[in-house]
Parts: C-alpha cells; sequence; structure tokens
C-alpha cells in the first residue's frame, strides 16, 4: 500500500510540473541584421519629436550571436537618444502576436520593419517611437 502512495504522489508532482518556456518565444525577424541609423525620437509623455543626421546614432544588429553595437555620438544631454554607445544582447520576443524588441532586459516595444525602415514603438505605454533608416 504504501509503495502505491508512493508511485502516486511521484506521478502528481511530475505531471503538476509546467514547462512555461514557450510563453515568449524568441523570433528572428529577417532583415533586422545590419546597420541602422537613428534619425528620429517622437511621443513621450511631453511629446517630444527630434531628428537626428545620419550617422549620429547608429545601431548594428546581429541576429547570429543577439547583439547590437550602438554607436551613440550625440552630445545634447537633453535629446531622448536610448541608449549610450555600447554592445547590448537583444532578443525579439512575441507577445500575443505583436513583436516586441527587449535590448538590456528592457522592453522597448513594437517592431515593424518595412521598406528600409525600422521602428521600435513604444507610445502604447506613453513611450518613445524611435525610427531607423538603412
Amino acid at each position: 500500500m504504501k509503495r502505491l502512495i508512493y508511485i502516486l504522489l511521484s506521478f502528481t508532482i511530475l505531471l503538476s510540473c509546467s514547462n512555461d518556456d514557450d510563453s515568449n518565444p524568441e523570433i528572428v525577424v529577417s532583415g533586422l541584421s545590419g546597420k541602422w541609423n537613428l534619425v528620429n525620437v517622437s511621443g513621450g509623455f511631453i511629446g517630444v519629436d527630434h531628428d537626428f543626421a545620419t550617422g549620429v546614432i547608429v545601431w548594428d544588429f546581429n541576429e547570429t550571436n543577439k547583439t547590437v553595437v550602438i554607436t551613440n555620438t550625440n552630445t545634447d544631454d537633453t535629446l531622448e537618444d536610448s541608449f549610450p554607445t555600447g554592445t547590448y544582447d537583444f532578443l525579439i520576443i512575441d507577445n500575443q502576436g505583436v513583436n516586441e524588441l527587449m535590448v538590456d532586459n528592457r522592453n522597448l516595444g513594437n517592431l515593424e520593419i518595412a521598406n528600409s525602415q525600422l521602428v521600435i514603438d513604444e507610445n502604447f505605454r506613453d513611450g518613445f517611437r524611435f525610427t531607423f533608416n538603412r
């Protein structure tokens, strides 16, 4: 009888475990790899809208090793320009059918690529909209 109780207890424990590794599956977005120039930041609580010249802020994505090298030569600290120069880990997750970009464990919002333009949009939470061109 004790043996049966131990067997049932073991099965109960095994069946109660869940594998939630697939709750936010990582996505590979074709066309993300390579250099992107930040050309505009808009939105936010106060409604900023600033253009950057091509080459001032460059994000270089490497989808193979899941890193983005950011070169930020903006010297105006009053302008929102996201991250300082550095190398950061990134991943793209599927959040209910919407691709979202995570950089350095920070969710930057929805990710869209179309016609040599990359848009990262967190306006849905009073955040910023970052527009990049190739």
